[in-house]
């Protein structure tokens, strides 16, 4: 299972736990009614004290409380899981996961909008800091319009804000710069994850050991059973990247049983 499916699954639990959390605040509130159609109760009637219906009136009342504040906790946790669920529905929308199958494709798409951004950039500045240096001409906005920049944000370009200088700061590039660089990472390590993947499946028994010296690195071509994890994890192996790193004279036998 992908990361992005286990979200996924979480996200219909957090969706159902909150309609089951509303429904129930619902009918609790349903519960705390006590109009005399409901309750028996005249409105506005006080408890009649020492009356025959003294002890139900009071009931009623204890009753509707009681519901009343469960239909308040159960709203509370419905907004809650339902608040959970919009974070994980971002999550999904905006995040690219290293074991989605377009991972590639997404982040190589993610790196050339980052770059034609810090490329627009660039062409920002060197129109406002063309001769006269930030001073805001006619020529100078009409060529930042041109560039898709309403008037009104093309001539703020020409203020000195928070002292930063005119035009874009430079470190808003730089940021760029680092999320580019972090991006073409995330493409090398998910293409030796995937080559290490391909390695495992024509393996004996699908597993890959690779690494030399006292440190090894193992690959499953299928995710094993929960009982090889739980030896890998005895044994002090840690999982990242893709596989499991550990001491190579800590190797379960579970494990090489499964390449003989």
């Amino acid at each position: 299972m992908t990361r992005r499916e286990r979200l996924e699954r979480k996200l219909e639990k957090r969706i159902k736990w909150a309609e089951a959390r509303k429904s129930a605040a619902a009918m609790e509130f349903s519960r705390a009614d006590l109009s005399e159609k409901k309750s028996g109760i005249p409105f506005g009637q006080p408890i009649l004290v020492g009356h025959h219906s003294e002890r139900r009136h009071r009931l009623a009342i204890e009753r509707a409380d009681n519901a009343m504040r469960r239909s308040v906790e159960n709203a509370d946790m419905a907004q809650h899981h339902a608040g959970a669920a919009a974070g994980l529905r971002s999550q999904l929308d905006r995040s690219i996961f290293s074991d989605d199958p377009d991972a590639v494709e997404a982040l190589e798409a993610k790196i050339a909008k980052m770059e034609a951004e810090r490329e627009l950039n660039n062409r920002i500045n060197a129109i406002v800091r063309q001769k006269p240096r930030a001073v805001a001409t006619p020529d100078k906005i009409m060529s930042l319009v041109a560039l898709g920049m309403s008037e009104p944000t093309a001539n703020k370009l020409f203020e000195n804000q928070y002292g930063l200088g005119v035009g874009i700061p430079s470190y808003v590039n730089a940021n760029i710069g680092g999320r580019i660089t972090e991006a073409r990472k995330r493409v090398e390590e998910i293409k030796a994850r995937k080559q290490r993947q391909q390695a495992a499946e024509n393996a004996s028994g699908g597993v890959l050991i690779t690494g030399a010296g006292d440190y090894v690195s193992i690959t499953f071509a299928e995710k094993p059973e929960r009982e090889i994890l739980n030896d890998l994890k005895s044994a002090g192996f840690y999982w990242g990247r893709g596989c499991w790193s550990g001491l190579r004279d800590n190797i379960p036998a579970s494990v090489t049983g499964m390449t003989e």
